[in-house]
């Protein structure tokens, strides 16, 4: 792949698709080119919290006086903070009323974040606008991230203020259970698209 730029943070894409009990990457993946179950695709203005932590152990040897051994414990993963504007669309909350309140199995979902670069258009984004799932992305994507089995462990309307005059905006935390950073080749169809456009 040819060297690329860095690029801004402000052109990027979200997808939420629904999980199965045992779903993990791979379904996930899969999933972005038949996305019959997306409940959500972009809308967001603000997106944190993609990182990842090692939570380690020491011990300390006796006669070893250069410091202590460090042992892997396990993997943490902060939530996802999702912020949009207010609209017409529930999505969101109903989906957290489904979880807390819903008759039938909690609904988790899958997502990834793809972050893509403006200015590499054309032909590039031309053909990866033609992926089912992706439509409109339309941009040269730079880097994904894919979680897998979210809840939505906090949902926050705006705060309301006769005074102010700011975009209302709703955040939603997502608790889930790992984040990977893929290369874009590794999304079903997002390779594809770039081998057919030299990339």
């Amino acid at each position: 792949m040819p060297l690329v730029n860095p690029v801004p943070v402000f052109d990027f894409t979200v997808i939420l698709m629904n999980a199965t009990p045992s779903s993990g990457l791979t379904a996930t993946l899969g999933a972005v080119t038949g996305v019959a179950s997306a409940v959500l695709t972009g809308s967001f203005a603000e997106v944190s919290g993609l990182h990842a932590e090692m939570e380690t152990e020491e011990y300390r040897e006796g006669g070893r006086n250069a410091g202590p051994h460090k042992f892997i414990k396990w993997g943490k993963y902060p939530n996802l903070v999702c912020r949009r504007g207010v609209t017409p669309n529930t999505d969101l909350w109903d989906w957290y009323y489904q979880v807390l309140y819903g008759d039938q199995s909690v609904l988790r979902k899958n997502g990834i974040v793809v972050l893509t670069d403006r200015s590499a258009a054309g032909a590039a984004g031309a053909t990866l606008s033609a992926i089912p799932g992706l439509t409109g992305l339309g941009r040269l994507p730079i880097a994904v991230w894919s979680f897998s089995n979210g809840l939505p462990e906090k949902l926050q309307g705006p705060g309301l203020n006769a005074k102010g005059n700011e975009i209302a905006i709703e955040t939603l935390e997502i608790a889930h259970e790992g984040l990977t950073r893929l290369g874009p080749g590794m999304v079903p169809g997002i390779g594809d698209a770039m081998a057919a456009v030299g990339l």
